[in-house]
């Protein structure tokens, strides 16, 4: 199966209406050679049906890839109660909408996860996730976990939040990142110090009320793409044009940027998407 599954309790199957998803209920039985074709799958209830802990079914998906839990009445404990068995070891990608204001994740090692997002703040031990490659968290007010994060081998970061200054180009510097979010924040001023991060080949840069001077940018010689929204502060954008590998840039709800400056550039490249920005 290649499009994506979603997990249920069969007595929810009217309250999600989405045509192109398989169905699978969780209560019923199950045959063991169509669960091993599922490779994508959504662990999802609504509202008056919580779940609490993962379904065993998920367990016999001996296939899967991908693996999202929530948004919807899914309880953390479906996480914090893992034990290590439960998930798949093909597992590749998972990702967490549990809306808790702390996650911490059980004595559990997933071997082959690259991919993991966790839309709430996030404790962990690098050692359950050794293959790990691309993280998205909210980082502790300390960056312990952004530290401990740093620890693995990492080619793509996104902070969900920022909360420093230009401290954390420093922070990230001996890490070797090729890509590199940093969405939303009060604390970020500018771009200034992130030429300690010359190997970039990707930077978003979202919901930053504060941030300013972007003119540091130029610096990044090996960047490919450049995605900047909803950040109506930022001056120096002319240091767009001085990035002789650009490909991509998007630059919307930026307000008055003086996109003037970089009409010819953008002209040049294989997508460029200006929306709510001159």
């Amino acid at each position: 199966m290649s499009k994506r599954t979603m997990v249920l309790h069969s007595a929810h199957q009217h309250q999600f209406d989405v045509p192109d998803r398989d169905l699978v209920f969780y209560d019923q039985p199950y045959e063991t050679d169509q669960l091993s074709r599922i490779t994508d799958v959504h662990l999802w209830s609504p509202l008056e049906g919580p779940i609490d802990r993962l379904p065993e079914i998920i367990t016999a998906m001996t296939g899967l890839r991908k693996l999202s839990i929530g948004p919807g009445r899914v309880l953390p404990t479906v996480v914090t109660q893992l034990q290590q068995g439960d998930l798949p070891e093909s597992l590749e990608e998972l990702s967490i909408h549990l809306g808790e204001r702390t996650l911490v994740w059980p004595d559990v090692v997933v071997p082959n996860l690259q991919t993991l997002y966790v839309g709430e703040p996030f404790r962990f031990r690098n050692e359950h996730f050794p293959r790990l490659r691309a993280l998205s968290i909210y980082p502790q007010r300390s960056l312990n976990n952004v530290r401990q994060a740093l620890e693995l081998p990492l080619e793509e970061l996104n902070l969900l939040n920022v909360p420093t200054d230009e401290e954390i180009f420093r922070l990230l510097q001996p890490v070797g990142l090729r890509r590199l979010g940093l969405i939303g924040g009060r604390t970020l001023p500018s771009l200034t110090g992130i030429s300690v991060l010359p190997q970039l080949e990707s930077l978003r840069l979202k919901n930053l009320t504060s941030l300013g001077d972007i003119s540091e940018l130029a610096a990044l010689q090996k960047l490919e793409i450049v995605n900047i929204q909803y950040c109506k502060k930022i001056t120096g954008v002319a240091a767009i044009n001085d990035l002789p590998a650009l490909r991509r840039v998007t630059l919307v709800g930026c307000g008055n940027i003086g996109l003037k400056t970089i009409e010819a550039k953008l002209s040049t490249l294989d997508w460029a998407n200006t929306g709510a920005t001159t």
